[in-house]
Parts: structure tokens; sequence; C-alpha cells
């Protein structure tokens, strides 16, 4: 220090050592702010600045983490675009198929129009079709029945319930139909009755349940049990074995009393006397179908990115602020066939035939109407990834504005700093070689 010195300086030599040491500070500054490229680099260079600018890149940092996560939800988006675009050839396939089994029906080389001369099916126009069975045990309050198709009902909850339908059972007869359930019922039968009073033969059938007595049955209940799987299954009950005569009503049962609500469903019942009839491909028919549209559920599962799976119900949402106030929600829908509302079972006549094409004309107007729905999320997350890129530009930029260096001032500053201290130096360099060891 220049106090070191003692008395040894005169006034002109003190004032040019301090000069020295305040060009070397002022080099320091200049060196720093070059290497940083800041004039402002802590809270004692300028408070005020320092702090507007910390919380301008904070905002900015926080702003490009919103960022990260927009880009990928974008990619999201564009998974369930792949996806769909896959699936709508899929359904081009499905139409095909269905194409050639209706000019096989039509050429005569399946079926006749109708249904094969020994078959019936059992069709529901309205849940009004299936009135009370048993007074006391079918509860309307208890759930629901619903009728999704004409030849397909549900029940869930408390229902004994009987439909209308004249058929004379004989040794040959024969009931085919599918069966599934969710969530196992205490009872779930079929059968055939001509009162109200089930009590009064057994002439039924059990599917499916938790209670295995209280009622009886033509055969055991483990002969035609459904095995509990949550699938439609085909069942087949050779009726003809267990009884015979006429009938004025089919039943059914799904009994359960308390919750959780048990149910049942039941689609493509039919009465069938002795085997298939013969030249009739159905079952072929049906497998190739099944084939097909298994494959919608498998683009369905795998379209998924980072967890989120657009096709298979699940919501996406979009954060645009840190606050999370401004957002998108981004709305999944079910891509499986069953979600698309496309049936594999059925297809016993030319109208069936017909009933799935314009199922698959339906499900292909839906994958279009949802992908026109994800184009209009993704130009409003794109134009909102823009926006947000040009708010994290902006807030560096005010950082800068008040913190940044002039790096060509700054160089030409320590460039005459450095010429000012070699200048200083060699003036000083005219003193006594004391002087010039304390300078060092």
């Amino acid at each position: 220090m220049v106090e070191d010195v003692g008395n040894i300086l005169g006034a002109a030599q003190r004032a040019q050592l301090l000069a020295l040491q305040k060009t070397a500070r002022q080099l320091d500054v200049a060196s720093a702010r070059l290497a940083s490229g800041h004039k402002v680099n802590s809270a004692i260079d300028n408070p005020s600045s320092y702090f507007i600018a910390r919380a301008l890149r904070s905002r900015a940092g926080d702003l490009e983490r919103l960022l990260d996560g927009i880009g990928q939800n974008i990619r999201v988006i564009q998974e369930a675009e792949h996806g769909i675009e896959a699936e709508l050839k899929i359904l081009d396939l499905a139409e095909n198929y269905l194409l050639d089994i209706e000019k096989k029906y039509l050429a005569g080389e399946v079926g006749t129009g109708g249904p094969p001369p020994n078959e019936t099916y059992v069709t529901f126009a309205s849940n009004a079709d299936l009135i009370e069975y048993i007074a006391g045990q079918d509860v309307a309050a208890s759930g629901t029945v619903t009728v999704p198709s004409s030849n397909e009902v549900e029940f869930s909850g408390n229902f004994w319930k009987r439909k209308s339908f004249n058929y004379s059972v004989t040794a040959d007869t024969v009931l085919v139909f599918e069966f599934r359930s969710s969530l196992i019922p205490e009872v779930a039968t079929i059968g055939f009755d001509n009162d109200t009073n089930f009590g009064n033969d057994d002439d039924r059938f059990w599917i499916y349940g938790t209670q295995t007595s209280g009622i009886t049955y033509s055969a055991p209940t483990t002969t035609f049990d459904y095995s509990g799987s949550g699938a439609w299954e085909t069942i087949e009950i050779p009726v003809g074995q267990y009884f015979t005569g006429n009938f004025t009503h089919m039943t059914f049962v799904n009994d359960d009393d308390g919750a959780p609500l048990g149910n049942s469903a039941y689609r493509n019942i039919t009465l069938r006397e002795g085997p298939p009839q013969t030249g009739f491909d159905g079952d072929s028919f049906e497998a190739g179908y099944a084939k097909i549209l298994n494959q919608l559920d498998g683009i369905a599962k795998d379209a998924h990115y980072r967890g989120i799976n657009l096709l298979k119900n699940d919501d996406m949402t979009t954060y645009f602020n840190p606050k999370r106030t401004s957002k998108l929600v981004t709305e999944g829908i079910d891509a499986t066939y069953a979600g698309l509302g496309l049936g594999v079972n059925n297809f016993n006549t030319i109208e069936a035939v017909r009933e799935k094409l314009e199922q698959v004309r339906n499900a292909r107007n839906i994958l279009r109407g949802y992908v026109a729905s994800l184009a209009t999320n993704l130009n409003v997350i794109q134009v909102r990834e823009e926006f947000t890129l040009g708010q994290i530009n902006i807030s560096k930029a005010g950082a800068d504005d008040l913190t940044a260096a002039d790096l060509n001032e700054e160089g030409a500053n320590m460039l005459a700093l450095q010429t000012k201290q070699q200048l200083g130096i060699a003036m000083m360099a005219l003193r006594p070689a004391n002087i010039l060891s304390i300078l060092s």
C-alpha cells in the first residue's frame, strides 16, 4: 500500500502511485467485464439493475421449462395422428373385407339374404321389450336395462326380465349367444317360461355369478358358465337335451341386491334346430374380420408417447404460463374397435354385413373428426410455443439491456488503461530504484 512507503516519496510521487493503483483496479473491472460479458456482475455494481435482471432471467428459465413441456406435448399429438393414419388404413381393409362378403351374398355363394332356414334370431326393439318376470325381484330403481342395438341387451342391478318369444323347443334345439360381464353379479341366467313363477320348473341355465344356490337349473351350474374374462364369449347350449315344449317367453336374470352392482350382457342370441346350415361360412367370416379389427386395438394400445395415449382415452394438458392458469386440454378418445362402435360377430345375413359396413364408415368419420380436433389443438400449441419463445428472448434481452457490457467499448477501455498503466510505470522508472521496488 502507498501508506507503507513512509516519507521517502514526495507528494507528486505519491499522487502518481495512487493513480497507478486506481488504473490497476480499473483494469481488474474491465477484465472482469470482458470475461463475463456483463457490466453488472453483482449487486454492488448496480443493485437495481442486478436484481431486475435476475428476475428477468428467472422468468426466462421458467418459460424455457414450459417450452420443453410444450414441445413434448406436440410429440404426443403427432404420435396420436400417426396412430389414426394407421387405423384409417385398417378400416379401409375392413371395408373391403365386408364388401367382398356382401358380393358373395348377392351372388348366392353364402346364405340367401336372410337367416338360415334352421335359425331364429332374438332381437330387441327397445328395453320396453323386457317386462317384469318375477314380482319383487325385478327392481327398476336398482340399476339400468339398456338395448345398445337390436341384437344386444345389457343388465346392471337387480333385474328379472322376460321377453315375449313364442318358440317350440325340440330335441334338436340349440341356444347360441355371446355373453359378457365386467363385474360379477350374484346370479346371471337365461331360460324359457310360460308364466311368472320360476319355482314351478327349472327351464333355465346358469351362466355366471357368485351365488350357486336358491335357484334350480336344467344343468349343473358349471356346465355352461362364463370364464369371467370381461370379454365377449360365445356360449352354446343344446337346450333340447334338457327339456322340450312350447314357450311364450325367454327369461333373463341378473340378480344383485347390493353395491357394487354386477352386470351381464347378451348379444346375437340365436335358436338353431340341429347343426349349423352347411355352406354358410359365418364363423370363418367372423374370424377373418376379428383379425382385422384386433389391429385397431393393437395400434390404439401402442400409440403412446411418454406414458400419454390419446387413443386410449387419456387427456393431455398443455400449460402456457408458469402459474399454470393458461392451458389447453387435449381430450383423448377410445380408438379401439369397441370404442369406435364396431362389432365383430354375426355375419348371418346380408343385413348384418351391411350394418357392419355402416359401422366402419361411422368409425372412419369419428377418426377423421378427431384428427381435425387434434390439428386445431396442435396449431394452438405451436402458436403458443412460438409466443413463449418470443417471451424468453424478450426477457433475456431485457436482462442484457441492464447488465450486458459493450465488449468493444470495454476492450478499448482496457487497452487505454493498459497504455496508461505502462506510461505511469515508465514515468516511475525515472525515479530512484527503491520506488520501483515498492511498485512491484
